[in-house]
């Protein structure tokens, strides 16, 4: 009976650090995101655009409590976000406009946010980021 629990519990011990074990190395999409970001460059085509210079000190700043903050040629932005993980899309809605853009996630990792745009053309445009502080 002893050697019964005994085996029962270590069990549930391997489990659960396994868990804890796949819950530090997959970093969840809010954990991911929840930084600054700084536009790299754009593609266009298999082509790389570099930001003009209006465009060089734009950032993103991305929250766990879904507000973002959009600096763009100076200009801050407000407004919220969501991501659905079925789709891959990144909703973001601005708080006075309340207008929507809606951008695929291509790649998030520690140091680099990809998203395709659309542009009024229909052609798919890549925004490139990289991380302001890891």
């Amino acid at each position: 009976m002893k050697k019964t629990i005994f085996l029962l519990f270590a069990s549930l011990l391997g489990i659960r650090s396994q868990g804890n074990a796949q819950d530090k190395t997959s970093a969840s999409f809010n954990d991911l995101i929840a930084k600054e970001w700084k536009l790299a460059y754009y593609g266009d085509n298999g082509k790389k655009q570099p930001p003009s210079k209006q465009q060089a000190d734009n950032r993103m700043t991305f929250y766990k409590d879904k507000r973002v903050l959009s600096v763009e040629q100076g200009k801050q932005d407000q407004g919220v976000w969501q991501y659905d993980s079925t789709t891959k899309v990144l909703t973001i809605t601005d708080n006075k406009t309340k207008g929507i853009l809606a951008l695929q996630v291509m790649q998030l990792d520690q140091s680099k946010f990809v998203v395709g745009y659309k542009d009024p053309n229909g052609a798919l445009v890549e925004i490139h980021m990289l991380a302001v502080r890891q």
